[in-house]
């Protein structure tokens, strides 16, 4: 004896919880009190009411006017769709939310009609709050599927000088490693116990559990890496715990060092500034700079930005702009200096034979090590990745020199 709703619209999984599969593969039980028990269970009124929908569903796609209000739905959809993806658009190319209404205006153009509403800055802000929200928990998911996770927390400032704390998860599923970024939130201030309660706020807020946390990544300040009162001091909830003080920050870090006190490096950085704000900011130079080029038979460029920013792969393309057009830079420059005292300047730094010297040297030395800041920059990398990739920026740093000072 078998029951054909159970049978069509549930599972074996379904329903041993409260009878068994009994009634899915046979009930060998003929008496009236089994067939009661069963038709009284919470699985079975849930085959039932599956039914009942599906059954609805059948006559609203098989009459006319189930059929049209199925299309005026679909139609909805489509147009909350294009809204959507034009929101995400502007927000993941980083443009102000202002540009939503023209890019509406844009897929309008296209024939595709979005109605006239849902079509200001106010409802794309609404948009991206809700592909936040859905994002987020897809991210907790992920989190809360893993055995343990790891949260990375870097700090800035908005446009009103408020201290802002980034905080991203990295964890491993399925032995895949995934990094995304979970919020961005405001602490009391930038001391040690103030982040310390943001974390904790950000974890019970999302159930997260503080057992699977077992490391913290940082810049390396000392409210985040402190022995004693630094953050990760604070979060550490056993031995298993790891700080990891970020790679390329200390990469940074070591190569300043290495490069403190020596005033052909200082020279050196100001000839990178002052060519990249020479000819950025005032058109005279720019057009200069672009008609030596020509005559020299150059490609033009312009000297890349060197500072905002401490990562080696910039200065590495600021010496590499250098050198392709020290002949046209030195040659604009020179004729600029008769009545420019900052081309006269900058002249002066280029056509120092130490200096010349110095960033020829450099540019050698840099090349390897920007590779690796680059490296340890991507989101897939592992500890024993990042050593392997320092064992041989080494091997090849050593290798230079010994051909340098041959």
């Amino acid at each position: 004896m078998t029951c054909k709703v159970c049978q069509e619209y549930m599972t074996i999984t379904q329903l041993q919880v409260k009878v068994g599969k009994k009634f899915l593969t046979g009930c060998s039980n003929l008496k009236i009190s089994a067939i009661n028990d069963h038709e009284m269970s919470d699985m079975h009124k849930k085959a039932v009411e599956s039914e009942k929908n599906t059954s609805t569903v059948d006559v609203l796609t098989s009459s006319s006017s189930g059929k049209a209000l199925l299309s005026l739905k679909q139609a909805e959809r489509n147009k909350l769709q294009h809204l959507f993806r034009n929101a995400h658009a502007v927000a993941k190319r980083g443009r102000p939310l202002r540009d939503y209404k023209w890019l509406c205006e844009c897929t309008e153009a296209h024939g595709v009609k979005l109605g006239d509403t849902y079509k200001n800055s106010q409802a794309a802000l609404a948009f991206l709050t809700y592909i936040g929200t859905v994002e987020v928990q897809q991210t907790i998911a992920t989190v809360r599927m893993s055995k343990s996770f790891s949260i990375l927390l870097d700090g800035s400032t908005d446009l009103s000088g408020d201290e802002q704390e980034s905080i991203y998860i990295r964890c491993s599923t399925n032995g895949k490693i995934t990094e995304r970024f979970c919020s961005l939130r405001t602490p009391e201030s930038t001391r040690s116990k103030d982040i310390h309660s943001m974390v904790n706020s950000f974890m019970e807020e999302h159930s997260l559990e503080k057992s699977k946390h077992i490391g913290l990544g940082s810049d390396g300040a000392s409210n985040m890496t402190g022995v004693k009162a630094g953050l990760a001091a604070l979060l550490k909830n056993g031995p298993h715990f790891i700080n990891v003080h970020c790679l390329v920050h200390r990469l940074e870090l070591a190569f300043r060092d290495a490069l403190k006190g020596v005033k052909f490096y200082d020279k050196l950085m100001t000839l990178l500034i002052g060519l990249h704000y020479h000819y950025k900011k005032y058109y005279k130079n720019k057009k200069g700079r672009k008609d030596t080029f020509e005559a020299l038979q150059l490609k033009a460029m312009l000297p890349p930005k060197v500072t905002g920013t401490r990562w080696l792969p910039h200065l590495s393309r600021g010496l590499k702009a250098l050198i392709k057009g020290y002949r046209a830079f030195e040659c604009h420059l020179s004729d600029q200096s008769h009545n420019n005292p900052k081309a006269e300047g900058l002249v002066k730094i280029m056509t120092d034979k130490h200096v010349v010297a110095f960033f020829l040297f450099l540019h050698d030395f840099i090349e390897p090590l920007a590779k690796l800041s680059a490296k340890m920059q991507q989101k897939s990398i592992t500890l024993g990745d990042a050593m392997v990739w320092i064992e041989a920026t080494k091997e090849t740093i050593a290798e230079n020199a010994l051909l340098f000072w041959r």
